[in-house]
């Protein structure tokens, strides 16, 4: 599978394959943050604080760098689809698998593991157990094909799913070895669910798939753009707060929101799909 040096760099990227102290790039975890803008509102957001995970205002503080990211990326899986059937795994957020048996596709980028459900994921609070069923041809990630020798996390033999891929669900029964699968406060997976991938629906969430947070502009404002530096200010101010606790001021959220939907529309066209 043949990449560019570019979509090659943001795949290592979003792996955590990173170095040095740039605040963006250095970012191993950077994912946390640039997941969470392809979610309506900031529930999701919450949720990753919540669990002490950083959300990091170096990675919407320039908006140009962070697009050429997530172009990249989706051209990446475009690129690099699989060629046979795959079964893969993944220890989800309860609360944002129901986000995406509501919306019927994947929402943000989506790691899949070959290898099983990961137990060093169950570092969530409240979690599902999701088994994907993968068909050939599905415009996907598998890192070990992609990145070969380079690949740092070979043990998890990763397929990252793009956002936009249809999704059909089946709640299975949990087996006696996934209920011992424990969440960040020591409970077993709520659920377990089969989940059939599909064709691409790549789109912006629509207003209908947004959470009750996820806000028109706000008042007295046409719709954001996405370079319009409010938005960035905006999401540093929340995520400052939520990283210390607190509770971010509206006026920011409503801001936040908005940009976030420019954003998802600008990604979506700037990757031709």
């Amino acid at each position: 599978m043949s990449l560019t040096d570019a979509q090659r760099a943001a795949v290592k990227f979003y792996e955590g394959d990173v170095c040095g102290s740039d605040p963006f790039w250095g970012d191993a975890k950077a994912y946390v943050t640039l997941n969470s803008l392809f979610y309506p509102g900031i529930d999701t957001e919450r949720r990753r604080a919540a669990e002490g995970k950083r959300l990091n205002p170096a990675i919407t503080s320039d908006t140009e760098r962070l697009l050429r990211v997530c172009t990249d990326l989706l051209q990446a899986c475009k690129a690099a689809d699989i060629s046979k059937p795959r079964c893969a795994y993944r220890v989800e957020r309860h609360a944002d698998y129901l986000e995406m048996r509501r919306a019927g596709k994947t929402i943000s980028f989506t790691s899949t593991s070959t290898e099983g459900f990961l137990s060093e994921y169950g570092d969530r609070i409240g979690i599902a157990l999701l088994e994907f069923h993968i068909p050939a041809g599905i415009a996907c990630l598998p890192f070990a094909e992609v990145l070969e020798a380079d690949y740092a996390k070979s043990d998890e033999q990763e397929i990252l799913l793009p956002p936009g891929l249809s999704l059909s669900f089946s709640e299975m029964e949990l087996t006696d070895q996934e209920r011992s699968i424990i969440d960040a406060q020591g409970n077993s997976p709520l659920v377990k669910c089969l989940v059939n991938v599909g064709e691409s629906r790549f789109a912006p969430v629509r207003d209908s798939e947004r959470s009750q947070e996820a806000e028109p502009s706000p008042k007295g404002q046409g719709p954001a753009s996405v370079f319009d530096n409010a938005g960035p200010l905006a999401s540093a101010c929340i995520y400052e707060a939520l990283n210390s606790g607190r509770e971010p001021d509206p006026a920011d959220v409503l801001r936040y929101n908005a940009w976030k939907r420019a954003f998802q529309a600008e990604v979506f066209r700037c990757a031709g799909w």
